[in-house]
């Protein structure tokens, strides 16, 4: 089977300038969380970035309230708007 490699993930600033961020995921705080894995959880899915709400994020699986969908809205021709709503 073919390795998971990690993707590169960096900060940028306002002036344009890159900083590598040396992580496994990153989460992002909206009305719920989003991480966003930076190595794919299996080879199939190796240059595809997934997301996880809830109880799919590592460290809350045992959580049982409420879920969340992920409202996804195209925007410009290469944009989307994801917007996690919980039911």
């Amino acid at each position: 089977m073919k390795e998971n490699h990690k993707y590169q993930a960096f900060a940028v600033l306002k002036d344009g300038t890159r900083h590598l961020i040396e992580a496994e995921s990153i989460i992002i705080q909206l009305e719920e969380e989003i991480e966003i894995s930076l190595v794919p959880p299996h080879p199939v899915f190796q240059g595809k970035l997934t997301l996880a709400t809830g109880s799919a994020i590592q460290g809350r699986e045992n959580e049982r309230d409420g879920g969340t969908q992920l409202i996804i809205e195209p925007g410009a021709s290469n944009v989307i708007h994801i917007t996690p709503k919980r039911f």
